[in-house]
């Protein structure tokens, strides 16, 4: 065997590179197949709604670019910086963009990307993930015929809510408005006032570290003193905000100061009182702030081997023939099990259309004699939600081999849910409640196209 040394010295130069981009890539495939009409379609509602009303002055914006950019970033998992490199180079992402057509010749940035993606609502990128399972029955590659249902957790970008950590992170928070206010507005705060956050990290520090055989005893009444010492430093602070807020003194603060503000304001007190009734009572009051940049998010227990509790908010997800995933619109943060069978019966008609379903199965969570007449009655020919033991049944053994049937074909949605938490359904990366929701949402959408570009390759195998 010879060694070629050639172009070892060589420096790289800057240049044109033709590549060929096949028409029957799957990729390219999936684009001529999206209904990119009815997509822009879908967005532009949301594109014109601006803040100022003027959404047509200023440089234009290339839909077709834009949402062939927020569809690649749903397939592949990618971050803004991350798909805006990719699509500066990548041939193959550009000719999904629609390069030739929309003849684009700068391409959006990172920031451009963000912009876009937060203009459309959650609602509407729901949307924009029904028309692709639309495309997939339009294709014969999804069968709406049978449909499987079950629920899942999206846990919330956050911090395990520890009382302590909280009380700590209010108190430094309120240590910034001081310490901003009195360098810069220093005759709006009495002289007297002083948030010791010292002190409050110290017992804080105490409370953490505190030895395993420590009775509850002493655990609970340095948590009290921790507590003592956190409203002592917050609620003067608190009253202060509250008069300068009325005088209108607060309105040109800088918005990281005044994000600070709103939440010594609006939750600081709420808070603490929850804390004090869980110290009176040593039960958690409903509804009590698990996180201070985050509301929608409920403590869910599924009773998980090693996920005891989970903090986000729950996702009732429906699969259809050719394991594609249709997610129920987010009503409420719990999504009860029991009440969402009509829900997602009601949403497969209006996907779908009227006696298209002909069967359904649900494990023991949805079950009720209820459930199982609105089934019926919506047209449901055989309806597979299995029944608790305690409830009794026809065992004959026609229905017991049915029954079985429909529970082995549920079971096959579970490992489809964990694929679509690879695409972010499992921990979200935002920040914020909509942009949570939003992204629990596409992360199912990254996971349709996954099944819809799978198929389309598969299908051209055969052809071969």
């Amino acid at each position: 065997m010879s060694i070629d040394y050639r172009g070892l010295e060589a420096q790289a130069k800057s240049g044109n590179v033709s590549i060929s981009i096949p028409v029957n890539n799957p990729l390219v495939r999936v684009a001529n197949s999206l209904p990119w009409r009815d997509l822009a379609n879908t967005v532009e509602t949301d594109i014109r709604t601006t803040t100022k009303g003027f959404w047509w002055v200023g440089r234009r914006l290339s839909l077709r670019v834009h949402l062939a950019i927020f569809i690649l970033q749903a397939r592949f998992n990618l971050t803004d910086r991350r798909i805006a490199d990719e699509i500066s180079f990548n041939a193959l992402y550009q000719a999904f963009a629609g390069e030739q057509a929309a003849g684009q010749l700068r391409w959006p940035d990172h920031s451009a990307i963000c912009r876009f993606r937060n203009r459309l609502s959650a609602e509407t990128q729901r949307q924009v993930l029904i028309a692709v399972v639309k495309t997939a029955e339009a294709l014969g590659i999804a069968d709406p015929s049978w449909m499987d249902l079950d629920s899942t957790v999206q846990e919330a970008e956050m911090a395990y809510p520890s009382d302590a950590n909280i009380m700590l992170k209010l108190t430094k928070h309120a240590a910034k408005i001081t310490e901003w206010v009195r360098k810069n507005m220093p005759i709006l705060l009495p002289k007297g006032l002083k948030v010791d956050v010292a002190a409050v990290a110290a017992k804080a520090k105490e409370y953490f570290f505190m030895a395993k055989n420590t009775s509850l005893e002493e655990k609970r009444e340095v948590f009290k003193e921790l507590h003592g010492l956190v409203k002592k430093s917050i609620y003067p602070l608190a009253e202060c905000l509250e008069k300068l807020e009325a005088k209108g003194e607060l309105a040109n603060l800088p918005w990281n100061i005044k994000d600070r503000v709103t939440q010594i304001r609006q939750d600081a007190k709420r808070y603490l009182l929850d804390v004090a009734h869980f110290i009176r009572t040593n039960k958690i009051k409903a509804g009590k702030i698990l996180s201070l940049h985050l509301r929608d998010v409920a403590c869910i227990c599924k009773g998980k081997l090693g996920k005891p509790c989970e903090f986000g908010r729950v996702f009732q997800i429906c699969r259809i023939g050719g394991n594609f995933l249709i997610p129920l619109s987010c009503d409420s943060i719990r999504m009860v099990d029991k009440k969402c069978v009509e829900a997602a019966i009601t949403e497969h008609i209006t996907i779908f259309g009227l006696d298209q379903l002909a069967s359904l199965a649900a494990d023991k969570g949805y079950y009720s004699h209820a459930n199982v007449r609105k089934a019926v009655s919506k047209g449901v020919k055989e309806v597979g939600i299995q029944c608790p033991g305690r409830v009794k049944t026809d065992q004959s053994e026609q229905n017991i081999q049915d029954a079985k049937r429909l529970r082995d074909r549920r079971a096959g949605i579970e490992p489809l849910i964990g694929h679509a938490k690879k695409f972010g359904l499992g921990r979200s990366r935002m920040k914020s409640d909509t942009t949570t929701l939003a992204s629990g949402y596409r992360s199912i959408l990254g996971f349709n196209l996954r099944q819809l570009e799978r198929n389309i390759s598969e299908t051209m195998k055969k052809a071969a």
